[in-house]
């Protein structure tokens, strides 16, 4: 199985379209998106810590338990929101377009930079999954996918290299596959901007070089690495050179240690519009090959 961008080149996205701050294409498709019944709970003990639920109308599987997937936005560690205002259509438009496909739809919120240090962004990522498999009775918790982007897969991917985190939490035997899209698996000087919001983050330039996930992994050893899921890295075909290359880096890195990883392109997408696309009717493809690789 494999992503379309990895074997073909799709037709192009309408990019500019897509990421124009009005986003024509999911306006185009507001009533469709908010169809798909939503519910907010809380599962931590700050206002941040909120998190939406999207409820499929059609069972992923024969036994009437859909499949879980829990995905964690980008934003730079500064910014990003469950459902961004004021169009309050992104991330919607993502819960709504696997859950219209049968999965159930977990998209919580986390603390943000200057709030929080490492590995509290990894923290917040193991309290959400772990209180949805506790807590979404609706969804089948024996299969729970996860899905970052940029620097929320930033967060996924240091809390399952942390054992500290994964191999002590209960989503250990739980989660069947995790996909990391567009995610700065090192961190350098390269991009000021980001390097210095990681800085606070991580604390100093040396904290940074030892926690980033490339760093997190070359630590772990062999039988942490035999005891994480199945990896998908997703990377746009515009992607920043700094993220693509940390990518592929990451993936030769994690199948070297015997970890199971595939790499895919995502031709005619940049960085934002993976993500924006969904629900869009434009650049749909890799969801729709996501949702065959839960579902079967």
């Amino acid at each position: 199985m494999a992503c379309t961008g990895a074997s073909k080149t799709p037709a192009r996205p309408r990019t500019r379209e897509i990421i124009d701050p009005t986003y024509p294409l999911l306006e185009a498709n507001r009533s469709t998106i908010e169809s798909i019944r939503r519910e907010t709970f809380t599962y931590g003990s700050s206002d941040v810590h909120k998190l939406d639920v999207y409820y499929p109308s059609l069972s992923g599987s024969d036994d009437g338990l859909p499949p879980i997937l829990i995905f964690f936005y980008g934003g730079g560690l500064v910014r990003g929101a469950r459902s961004s205002p004021p169009s309050n259509l992104v991330h919607n438009n993502l819960g709504a377009f696997f859950a219209s496909r049968g999965i159930l739809v977990v998209i919580p919120d986390y603390r943000l930079v200057p709030g929080i240090t490492f590995p509290q962004g990894s923290e917040d990522v193991r309290d959400a999954i772990e209180w949805t498999i506790k807590n979404v009775a609706e969804g089948d918790s024996n299969r729970v996918f996860l899905l970052g982007h940029s620097a929320g897969g930033l967060h996924l991917a240091s809390y399952l290299l942390l054992p500290s985190l994964f191999l002590s939490s209960s989503a250990l035997g739980c989660v069947r596959g995790v996909i990391l899209m567009g995610v700065p698996c090192e961190i350098s000087p390269s991009r000021p901007q980001f390097y210095s919001v990681a800085q606070t983050y991580y604390g100093n330039a040396k904290k940074v070089a030892a926690n980033y996930p490339l760093s997190l992994l070359r630590r772990a050893n062999e039988s942490h690495i035999l005891s994480l899921p199945p990896f998908w890295n997703l990377m746009a075909g515009s992607e920043p050179r700094a993220i693509s290359v940390s990518m592929r880096t990451f993936t030769r890195e994690f199948k070297s240690r015997g970890g199971t990883i595939e790499e895919f392109v995502l031709e005619g997408h940049d960085h934002l519009s993976p993500i924006l696309a969904l629900s869009s009717g434009s650049g749909e493809d890799w969801g729709l090959d996501v949702v065959r690789w839960i579902i079967r």
